[in-house]
């Protein structure tokens, strides 16, 4: 079995988006999950701070050798309705990037009043395959 196997049984509703239904991760296989995140520049609008989050997120899937094909689940929180537009457009370019086949990883859209950073428009989170044992730990 390869280390994720993403599933929408016909037994369930279809997605409504762009997301699978489950993904089964093999026994044994390390993952990592990463904290939300937002764009180093709050001040730009929702559709770049969206292609500034996925870049982060590339950036923490290379530093354990993973690629956006390893990622299992994400948690997306976009500030108002207002905003999500702009962050379906800016998601689908990644995606189309990320994921050619539609083959893409489980996700959870959570529409909010704000975030922590109050000029954050949008926060991702999740969780992913590693592919080797790289990266830094920072002293705790």
């Amino acid at each position: 079995m390869q280390a994720l196997q993403r599933v929408n049984p016909t037994s369930a509703p279809a997605p409504k988006g762009k997301y699978s239904q489950l993904t089964i991760v093999a026994a044994g296989t390390r993952t990592a999950t990463f904290a939300g995140q937002i764009a180093t520049d709050a001040s730009a609008g929702a559709a770049e701070q969206t292609r500034l989050v996925f870049a982060a997120i590339g950036e923490l899937l290379a530093s354990q050798g993973a690629t956006p094909s390893d990622l299992i689940k994400l948690t997306t929180f976009v500030v108002g309705r207002d905003s999500l537009a702009e962050f379906n457009t800016a998601r689908d370019k990644v995606y189309h990037e990320w994921f050619p086949e539609g083959d893409f990883p489980a996700n959870t859209l959570v529409l909010v009043a704000g975030l922590a950073i109050e000029s954050s428009l949008v926060e991702i989170e999740g969780s992913f395959v590693c592919q080797e044992s790289g990266g830094q730990r920072r002293p705790g």
